[in-house]
């Protein structure tokens, strides 16, 4: 049977629903939503929880959806039962079932994808350390993986709409404009913490460890990349990052409307051609985001 899981993003399609029981995890209790938690992560969750809740509000009244989903954050240990057995600790992911699954702690994997401020310029030096540094003066991208369930959230959205996914590509990068916006739009503050590490990412990520770079490349080596090739897919990420705030700052909230409200409205797959037509008539934005890729 073949399986797709979201990782960062990453909706990989399952024709297995799973049924879960989550007994070795805590409920969060007082709250509308399916909140279960690993002993000791209760603040963690519930830090996590304040965004993805008011994010359900606002894309709720904007997208007229409501997406039925359970808030999973999870140690290693209960990751290793409750995530997507592919999916390694740390990486956020949404599976069909409706599991929202996020990591409780700081791990290797988001300590890997930390950009290296040894061999960085002075500028972004200081806008890493002046976004993340922790208590401990290192950099830590616990508050930037942290926002990413609401990305994850954007794809319950999508799936609640009853929406086609035209291209992985496209369906990633809403997500991303979905997050952007409801940022931007409801918690400004948190946009450092959103954008700094993508936009330092994608100025100095070594091109020479990249195996696939474009978009028709993600589309055809979708799995490859996001299981065999974790850093590249990373890249691809924070790419669609940047991007998605490009689309924002030029679009603003009407460019997540259009993009949504288009792609709902085709229920079969688009050409190449058809899908430019389609961004083009949505929001400048959206065309001019995607041509500007390869620059």
């Amino acid at each position: 049977m073949k399986k797709n899981i979201v990782f960062l993003t990453l909706l990989l399609l399952t024709k297995m629903v799973f049924s879960q029981a989550y007994n070795g995890l805590q409920k969060m209790n007082g709250v509308s939503q399916k909140v279960y938690f690993s002993a000791s992560a209760g603040e963690r969750a519930r830090k996590i929880l304040d965004n993805v809740a008011k994010a359900e509000i606002y894309f709720e009244k904007k997208l007229k959806v409501h997406p039925d989903y359970t808030l999973l954050v999870l140690s290693p240990s209960d990751w290793k039962i409750y995530a997507h057995p592919n999916a390694i600790y740390g990486i956020p992911h949404y599976l069909q079932d409706g599991r929202l699954v996020v990591a409780s702690e700081n791990n290797d994997f988001w300590k890997r994808n930390t950009p290296p401020v040894d061999k960085l310029p002075e500028a972004q030096v200081r806008k890493l350390r002046a976004t993340y540094l922790d208590k401990n003066g290192q950099v830590n991208l616990t508050d930037f993986f942290d926002l990413l369930a609401v990305h994850e959230l954007g794809h319950a959205f999508q799936k609640a709409a009853g929406m086609l996914g035209q291209r992985n590509w496209l369906s990633e990068l809403l997500c991303n404009v979905m997050l952007h916006t409801f940022i931007a739009e409801k918690n400004p503050r948190l946009i450092p913490s959103l954008t700094v590490f993508p936009q330092v990412t994608v100025a100095g990520f070594p091109l020479e460890r990249l195996k696939y770079t474009s978009l028709e490349d993600f589309e055809i080596y979708y799995n490859d990349i996001a299981q065999k090739n974790p850093d590249n897919y990373g890249w691809y990420q924070c790419r669609f990052h940047v991007v998605a705030g490009q689309i924002y700052d030029s679009g603003g909230l009407a460019a997540m409307n259009n993009l949504w409200g288009a792609l709902l409205s085709h229920k079969q797959k688009l050409s190449d051609l058809e899908l430019i037509n389609l961004l083009k008539t949505a929001h400048p934005a959206l065309d001019q985001a995607i041509a500007n890729w390869k620059k």
